[in-house]
């Protein structure tokens, strides 16, 4: 997840690199600058401002600070606003005065004011514009993905019409969109996807699941080929002069043949992860479970509550750490004898699976204590979840008579290492030992009680 949050932060730095150098093309009359292919349209002056702007706003949403986040709104509702700007020109023939910044040489050919970008510009800038509020508000994440698709869309279909102007047919609407600002465009809507990797869309390919290894490696394929398709079937028809039927056979055969070998590939590439996974899995189980609890050990949740600590430092995810410990298990050992203390150490692996999610995590702490992580619950959550554990003791069928336990609880806080969670919970733990067992103590509840 980090490399998209560095990809993010390139992405913005780009889009005003490239957003500058075009203004100093424009400034020094060096309108080269402005375009990837002599020759071709140019990116406008507004669109490079545009980009300019974007830019800032991705860079700006990734800082923390209140003063960040508020530039961070400000350049996307800067943005928005420019999009419909040139929208309304477009539409009803105003003139907004941000159009005239520099003499514009392609005006005549393309049959537009000179200085006004694409209209497919227009509405990717207001496109970006709304994820970037979207993101500021960090509220309605599902149109955020649903935006930059939007972006993506156009940015793949001025590609994909760029190709056949390069082959050698004029295009209409979309022959207007430099390829410049397509590509800008693409990089900018990925650029904010991956500004949250650990939600929406992009958590698909973050994920460690068949899933995201999928969309790493078939994404930049699936983006790149109906580009490089329309040029290369387009140009063999209109320069070497063959039929249109000869030309779609051949389109044909070849994305047939490109789809059969992508299909193998994510066949090969899934049996060689399956074979992996199972031989891990297999040697992972021997080295972190207990064998008695069928739970993880020691050793295994130091490994998993390392992971939470990692994502809470970098991404903020919360977690919380609950500590069962059974009470009195000495005197039942010694009362009921060992095998029986051990069905008691089963059953509470039963309970504690019993009431996880899949993404929660139980280990045997050491001996009659039990450790449970939840991820993604804080401690209302937690405290719920306490519940429901010592609900199922006090309705478990136990053969030797009833069995409790006591449960610590704690939230992790930012900055805090294993160490610190680990003993706010035992001391959780312990104050409900003190208080005659079988209780539920929060953490929180502790501090707020000593303050």
């Amino acid at each position: 997840m980090r490399h998209f949050l560095v990809f993010s932060r390139v992405v913005g730095l780009l889009l005003i690199g490239v957003a500058l150098s075009v203004l100093l093309g424009w400034s020094r009359g060096l309108v080269m600058l402005a375009a990837v292919v002599p020759g071709q349209v140019t990116m406008k002056p507004s669109a490079a401002i545009g980009f300019l702007i974007a830019g800032g706003a991705l860079l700006l949403a990734h800082h923390g600070g209140r003063a960040a986040r508020a530039g961070s709104t400000v350049c996307s509702v800067s943005l928005l606003l420019l999009g419909a700007a040139v929208l309304v020109q477009y539409l009803w023939g105003a003139d907004l005065g941000i159009d005239h910044l520099f003499p514009d040489p392609d005006a005549g050919r393309l049959g537009r004011p000179p200085g006004r970008m694409a209209e497919l510009a227009a509405v990717g800038f207001m496109l970006l514009g709304g994820i970037g509020l979207l993101m500021a508000v960090d509220r309605w994440l599902w149109l955020r993905d649903f935006l930059a698709l939007g972006v993506i869309a156009i940015a793949m279909v001025g590609l994909a019409s760029y190709g056949v102007t390069l082959a050698g047919q004029r295009g209409e609407l979309f022959s207007h969109l430099p390829i410049l600002t397509a590509v800008l465009l693409l990089l900018g809507a990925l650029g904010w996807m991956s500004a949250t990797p650990t939600v929406g869309l992009t958590r698909v390919a973050t994920a460690d699941s068949l899933g995201g290894v999928l969309a790493r490696r078939l994404l930049l394929p699936s983006l790149l080929l109906p580009a490089a398709f329309s040029f290369a079937f387009k140009a063999l028809q209109l320069r070497s002069g063959v039929s249109d039927a000869f030309a779609l056979a051949l389109a044909a055969l070849f994305t047939g043949g490109t789809v059969a070998c992508l299909i193998w590939w994510v066949a090969a590439l899934l049996d060689r992860i399956e074979r992996h996974r199972d031989e891990f899995k297999v040697l992972r189980d021997h080295a972190t479970t207990d064998t008695l609890t069928g739970l993880i050990n020691r050793r295994g949740f130091d490994a998993a509550i390392s992971e939470l600590l990692r994502r809470k430092k970098h991404f903020g995810m919360p977690f919380s750490l609950l500590l069962v410990d059974l009470d009195s298990f000495k005197n039942y050992n010694d009362r009921f004898g060992h095998l029986a203390g051990d069905e008691v150490l089963q059953r509470t692996g039963r309970i504690l699976r019993d009431v996880m999610r899949p993404l929660d995590v139980a280990a045997r702490y050491g001996g009659e204590e039990f450790a449970v992580l939840l991820p993604e619950a804080g401690i209302t959550a937690a405290a719920a979840v306490a519940t429901r554990i010592a609900e199922k003791f006090h309705g478990d069928g136990w053969p030797n008579g009833p069995v409790t336990a006591s449960i610590g609880v704690a939230e992790a806080m930012s900055g805090e290492t294993a160490s610190e969670l680990i003993a706010r919970a035992d001391g959780a733990l312990y104050e409900g030992k003190r208080t005659g067992r079988d209780r539920i103590v929060l953490a929180e509840a502790m501090r707020k009680s000593a303050a």
